[in-house]
């Protein structure tokens, strides 16, 4: 969808998109929470956490928490949104 057809839609139009977009963005966190296992590889798919790689050590319901693989002290609750699988 290019930036000139968001332009010509409604508010209600843009509405319902918005909430499509966003119901899909959960259904796809809800199967990433029943593919993740503790001890899986992966990344973050945000800014500050580029290049940086992962191990799952708990799933929760709306996040897991991940462990630095360089730094086994740090960890990190992520929104299951966010996480991709490592390469």
């Amino acid at each position: 969808m290019t930036g000139q057809q968001l332009t010509k839609m409604s508010l209600d139009e843009l509405h319902l998109l918005k909430q499509m977009v966003q119901g899909e963005i959960n259904n796809r966190a809800d199967n990433m929470r029943y593919t993740l296992n503790p001890g899986d590889r992966v990344v973050v798919n945000h800014r500050k956490t580029m290049g940086k790689k992962f191990i799952v050590v708990e799933i929760k319901r709306k996040k897991a928490v991940l462990e630095d693989i360089t730094n086994r002290y740090s960890r990190y609750n992520v929104s299951l949104s966010l996480i991709e699988r490592a390469k």
